[in-house]
């Protein structure tokens, strides 16, 4: 449980302060280098806040230390911008409680090389975050061997019983083939993720599902996966139109292949939404500023961060807890890059 001091949280010291959450993090436990200046002007604005007898050291309360793993791909932060985003909301709401936030890669089979597997066995893990697992990801298995309790995100296994708070990916993916389908589309294609990530496995088993539900052939020709990155975009869409020219719809998995796609089909002298429909998945900033704005699917960050350190400071303190399973709702935004079927000009 948490002290009575522990009312404030440490980013209401950190704005007033004019330092980061990790500096008075550290400074409020009497840790890291920082000038005499810095440290008074932390502790002094803390101070404010204590109900007497209570020193700053206390008001965090229980400090935990925490792991969030994520997968062992170079490109991961450069490509994925809502990734980075949710990630770094991640580390801000642990760190404005006090834990310590350790961020390592991992491979699916959990190799003995990697640095998550490095980091469990230096380190006392008291929780930890699974953040876009692989498909057949053995990490869930081992942290359940080792008793850390765990939460998985960005990426379920919707036939496993497992601990997690995650969007409802499948069934985001599934609307947008219905509304597709509602434009009159029926020839959509796909330009999909990596194939072994969950999330990416999450939105094609949503699209299959509404294929068979609306009484369409699931054409695996139609599906082009790579990386979640605007490269990817840009050439898969023309791969797919020089092999499927009777493609009229696109769904791409993440708004960044999105981007990509839209300057591949504008070097096509193919016009959006006029002679092909082109829908996201993110709802990043930018979409709503490209040409034409991006139709795409709307995921709520702006909670999720609260929800995983709560449910994790939960797991820990509350052995009654044996699951965690939250799902989030993801939301369609119609924009104008998406239009009902034309005939195309020939």
């Amino acid at each position: 449980m948490r002290l009575e001091g522990a009312l404030i949280k440490l980013k209401e010291i950190a704005e007033k302060a004019n330092v980061s959450i990790s500096t008075v993090s550290r400074i409020i436990n009497n840790q890291g280098n920082f000038s005499d200046d810095t440290r008074r002007k932390v502790l002094d604005i803390a101070n404010e806040y204590l109900k007497p007898g209570i020193t700053p050291s206390r008001m965090v309360g229980i400090s935990y230390s925490i792991a969030v793993f994520v997968p062992d791909v170079n490109d991961f932060f450069d490509n994925d911008p809502s990734s980075s985003a949710d990630l770094n909301d991640l580390k801000e709401e642990f760190e404005s409680y006090g834990h310590q936030f350790h961020m390592a890669t991992h491979t699916a089979d959990l190799s003995p090389a990697s640095s998550a597997y490095r980091l469990l066995n230096e380190k006392k893990i008291d929780a930890a975050v699974i953040f876009d697992p692989f498909v057949g990801d053995s990490l869930v298995e081992e942290l359940m061997n080792r008793g850390i309790p765990y939460l998985i995100t960005n990426g379920r296994n919707y036939e496993a019983a497992q601990n997690y708070i995650d969007y409802d990916n499948r069934k985001g993916a599934y609307d947008v083939i219905h509304y597709l389908y509602g434009l009159g589309h029926r020839q959509i294609g796909m330009i999909a993720g990596p194939s072994e990530h969950l999330v990416n496995e999450n939105r094609l088993r949503g699209c299959r599902d509404a294929f068979l539900q609306l009484g369409m052939p699931w054409m695996e020709s139609n599906i082009l996966m790579g990386a979640f990155d605007p490269a990817h975009g840009h050439q898969a869409v023309k791969k797919m139109l020089a092999e499927h020219p009777d493609i009229t719809a696109i769904f791409a998995f993440n708004d960044i292949i999105a981007f990509g796609a839209m300057k591949g089909l504008a070097e096509l002298k193919l016009r959006v939404p006029r002679d092909v429909s082109l829908i996201g998945f993110d709802d990043l900033k930018l979409s709503e500023f490209m040409m034409p704005p991006l139709t795409t699917v709307r995921r709520f960050r702006y909670d999720i961060s609260q929800l995983i350190v709560k449910m994790l400071t939960e797991l820990i303190t509350n052995k009654n807890i044996s699951e965690v399973n939250i799902s989030l709702k993801t939301e369609l935004i119609e924009r104008e890059s998406c239009a009902k079927v034309m005939v195309r000009e020939q």
